[in-house]
């Protein structure tokens, strides 16, 4: 009597075995990382530099990029778009999506007035074309800066990017702010001061106002001061403190700060060579363990894009073979008072240069680095390269064994061209700067990771020039493993 029950129950534990069985065949066997064609934030608008953070919160994408000012390429200034024209504000751009990067929106001043219309902000709380960055802190506002060679701002957002409702346009003056967002209105900006090198300022009020926690000489502001500071800000959660890259004449490092200390505290330096980029790029998993990506520099008589007085005759571009570079990077379990091994995630490519890395973070031990790569090995500051976009998801990236493959994110090029990392006078020299001094990843909601970068590939088509600045772009990860565990971009559940 009880047979067929026990063989019914027999059957259903075999299928649920086999069930179990597919789904680790499944799982072991996820799609490998891939992307989708990339897609353009705006046809008009410049976007050299940019930063996309996902607001899970309000549940919008928010998208920053230079304004172009200083990254106007001189042989395509007689294509320049009208819009760019019209809708210049000394502020830099910013967009939002509330649709998951569907569609996107600029963000603009609600106002009938002159001086209000076409604003992103308000101009007294967001001014400056230049050198944004994007941070949030704990009660969901989001913080982005800008600059326009006289004053350092610093303004926010507490619905997604729609409007930005608090801040300062003259939290400082300097040059390269960062950002790290801590609790609930609580933010520091980084920068480089005319007066007293690279100091750190707090703003206690979501951004209205930049308080001074450090006085050095009586009647003087001064922030926390970090002599060789130089790269984006963080703020360990795990750890309650500010980490920031440390470049000195010894190598690579972190400084680091807890509340308290008058001064940020330079910590041992994990690599002591020359790298091709203007400074390393940090991220911070959510265990609180830290990374630092870098570019190594090439060697010999190739001084690596930072200027033409390494033309070989006369104004002869210098067409060299430049020995060819690696991307690596390492961790730390105590902002970087002890490092791993650097670990080698694109070994040196024989007739490539790879260049400005950058690092975002999720989950313990997941990361992504993303990267230009060139398609031959030559003074790009110089002589025209092609560039794509590499990128790597590393697992197990913060112990002894971790796996990761590079794949083509672009999926074709992004610029053809020089690449002059020479600052604001690349443009005074006609040389191209379009494309800024970085780019960048980070994860959406479902820990997929998007990368920004300008894109100069589209010409005019009528006038047969070249863009006289880059647009904006995001490619999207859809497929392979995000950063958030147990989540492949091909099926997210987010």
């Amino acid at each position: 009597m009880h047979m067929i029950p026990r063989a019914r129950g027999l059957s259903a534990a075999l299928l649920a075995l086999t069930a179990i069985g597919a789904f680790a065949t499944s799982a072991a066997q996820a799609d490998p990382v891939g992307f989708a064609p990339r897609s353009f934030i705006s046809s008009t608008l410049a976007g050299g530099e940019p930063l996309v953070l996902a607001d899970t919160k309000h549940g919008t994408l928010i998208y920053t990029s230079h304004e172009g000012t200083t990254h106007l390429y001189r042989n395509g200034l007689a294509s320049i778009p009208v819009n760019w024209l019209f809708a210049y504000r000394d502020q830099v751009n910013t967009w939002y999506s509330k649709d998951n990067g569907k569609t996107w929106a600029l963000s603009q001043l609600a106002g009938t007035g002159t001086n209000a219309t076409g604003f992103n902000a308000r101009p007294d709380q967001n001014l400056g074309f230049s050198d944004p960055d994007l941070t949030q802190d704990g009660s969901g506002r989001v913080y982005n800066t800008g600059i326009d060679l006289a004053n350092d701002a610093i303004f926010s957002t507490s619905d997604g990017g729609v409007t930005w409702d608090k801040g300062t346009a003259l939290c400082h003056d300097g040059d390269r702010p960062w950002l790290a967002a801590v609790g609930a209105d609580n933010a520091f900006l980084s920068t480089n001061t005319e007066e007293s090198g690279h100091e750190v300022f707090e703003t206690t009020d979501g951004g209205n106002s930049c308080s001074t926690p450090f006085v050095d000489v009586p009647g003087a502001a001064h922030g926390i001061p970090d002599p060789g500071g130089d790269g984006k800000l963080f703020w360990n959660p795990v750890l309650k403190e500010l980490v920031e890259p440390n470049i000195t004449s010894a190598g690579l490092g972190v400084a680091t700060w807890k509340r308290g200390q008058t001064a940020f505290t330079q910590q041992p330096k994990v690599y002591k060579g020359n790298i091709f980029a203007h400074w390393p790029s940090l991220g911070i998993d959510k265990a609180g363990t830290l990374y630092m990506a870098w570019d190594t520099a090439p060697t010999g008589t190739f001084l690596g894009g930072q200027g033409c007085s390494d033309s070989v005759t006369g104004d002869q571009p210098n067409t060299q073979v430049a020995p060819p570079n690696a991307i690596e990077y390492a961790s730390s379990t105590d902002d970087g008072r002890t490092w791993s091994a650097p670990v080698v995630v694109s070994p040196p490519v024989t007739g490539h240069i790879q260049f400005w890395p950058w690092l975002a973070a999720g989950d313990a031990g997941r990361i992504s680095i993303v990267w230009y790569r060139t398609d031959r090995a030559v003074d790009i500051d110089c002589a025209p390269v092609s560039l794509t976009i590499k990128e790597t998801t590393v697992l197990h990236a913060d112990g002894a064994a971790p796996s990761h493959h590079v794949v083509n994110a672009s999926n074709g090029p992004i610029h053809y061209g020089t690449v002059c990392q020479g600052g604001t006078t690349c443009v005074a020299t006609g040389e191209d700067r379009r494309l800024g001094d970085f780019f960048t990843n980070a994860p959406d909601a479902n820990g997929c990771v998007m990368i920004a970068s300008g894109d100069t590939e589209q010409g005019n088509n009528v006038t047969f020039t070249t863009a006289p600045f880059s647009l904006p772009i995001i490619i999207r990860q859809n497929s392979g493993p995000s950063l958030d565990s147990g989540v492949d971009c091909a099926h997210p559940t987010g």
